[in-house]
């Protein structure tokens, strides 16, 4: 889907041009305001179109148990930091709620959850896995929840899913008219000012441009792919314009997937990850180098 990506998606001002030409996305740094987005974007509702029942191979349910909701540490992280801010029987939405594995922990702590995930491979593991109520493959600004459920949540969470959205602005903005009053909005992400990316950034400069390293890792304009990595500024500008009031915000060490996966993606050969996981695993249990942002705000 074709769109301007000249104009800045977060600042709204224009003149813009390619940086970063990566193996799967070309990345734009806003002259203005620093916001590094990649040009493409998906179609919104293309996942919700359909409500068809899809049978998954053996092979879709391994990436999702054995990769997806490999790091059980993460989870329990999540689980903690709402439990901290907001007490049980209080209604939650998780947008983007992939493999469900936090939402259904959160039910049996007697949260009254909701969720929503537009794609349909995880809605139908979901289904069959979990026996969880209030699933919906509707987009957050979908009228069914910006009419019907304006002011209605205690809690939102959006566990690595702001990098993957179109306009992030839009859809922090978008939650937070679901949230009442005094409700929290729960965001982690990859990080812009975290070492990866700065080192990225690096090895692209002083090789102008033919090495790109981890930056090969972290975009991509496959549908819903990396389409921003945010940084600390960008995110206070998002909570500002969306009348939220950030609470906590502070960087992390986290992987989404096993290491393997994310050297696989930037040597493209699968011996040489493996060979590699191990020692590299080692390095940032030892080191611990952050990598990921954790956001915490309320609604004023």
């Amino acid at each position: 889907m074709n769109f301007d990506y000249s104009i800045c998606k977060l600042c709204g001002n224009g003149g813009n041009t390619i940086k970063y030409r990566l193996r799967m996305a070309n990345v734009i740094v806003c002259k203005h305001c620093g916001f590094h987005y990649t040009d493409y974007i998906d179609e919104e509702y293309k996942a919700a179109a359909s409500n068809a029942a899809i049978v998954l191979s053996e092979k879709e349910i391994d990436f999702i148990e054995q990769k997806m909701q490999s790091n059980a540490a993460r989870f329990n992280n999540h689980i903690n930091k709402v439990v901290s801010y907001v007490g049980p029987n209080k209604i939650l939405l998780d947008v983007g709620f992939g493999g469900a594995l936090f939402l259904n922990e959160m039910v049996k702590k007697n949260y009254n959850c909701y969720g929503i995930e537009l794609d349909q491979r995880w809605m139908s593991y979901v289904k069959n896995k979990y026996q969880l109520p209030n699933l919906y493959n509707l987009p957050v600004q979908d009228n069914f929840w910006q009419k019907e459920h304006t002011n209605f949540f205690g809690a939102i969470v959006l566990w690595d899913v702001i990098e993957h959205v179109n306009y992030p602005i839009q859809i922090v903005q978008q939650c937070t008219n679901l949230l009442k009053s005094g409700g929290y909005i729960f965001i982690d992400t990859p990080c812009r000012n975290a070492f990866y990316h700065k080192f990225g950034e690096l090895i692209s400069t002083v090789s102008f441009g033919k090495m790109n390293t981890l930056l090969h890792a972290m975009y991509s304009n496959h549908p819903y792919g990396h389409k921003q990595i945010l940084s600390k500024k960008d995110m206070h500008l998002i909570m500002h314009k969306a009348g939220l009031k950030i609470v906590e915000i502070k960087l992390f060490h986290e992987l989404s997937f096993p290491i393997s996966f994310y050297l696989n993606r930037i040597l493209f050969s699968n011996f040489l990850a493996k060979t590699l996981s191990v020692p590299i695993s080692w390095v940032l249990k030892v080191f611990r180098i952050k990598n990921k942002m954790l956001v915490v705000a309320v609604k004023k």
